[in-house]
């Protein structure tokens, strides 16, 4: 199996994706247009997974970029409050192109906490 040049995964469990946290966020309409906008990218191949929690639940929702394309071990950017629209449409443009973070998403990037 090939890797896919960038990895997006989603946490959708306890806090991400929830509207006990998030009353006023559409979280199907975020995930379902996460998903939309994988595959092949400006011949870049992104792949989007819905995964259980990824243990960062003071930053929910959050978005793990799994970065394969530098070869070797890939690099992880950590993104929480990916509660937008715009948010989803940034991380998607940015998983198409690379490079470093956007001024955009710069705000949303944090390090992981190990739990």
């Amino acid at each position: 199996m090939t890797l896919p040049d960038r990895d997006l995964l989603l946490c959708r469990d306890c806090c991400c994706g929830s509207t006990d946290k998030h009353p006023d966020v559409d979280h199907d309409a975020l995930r379902d247009a996460l998903l939309s906008g994988a595959g092949r990218l400006d011949g870049v191949h992104v792949r989007v997974r819905v995964v259980d929690c990824l243990s960062q639940c003071d930053r929910s929702n959050v978005v793990l970029v799994r970065d394969f394309a530098t070869g070797g071990r890939p690099h992880d950017t950590w993104l929480g409050q990916v509660l937008d629209r715009d948010s989803v449409e940034a991380v998607l443009r940015w998983a198409a192109v690379g490079g470093p973070l956007p001024t955009d998403l710069s705000g949303l990037a944090f390090a992981q906490v190990r739990r």
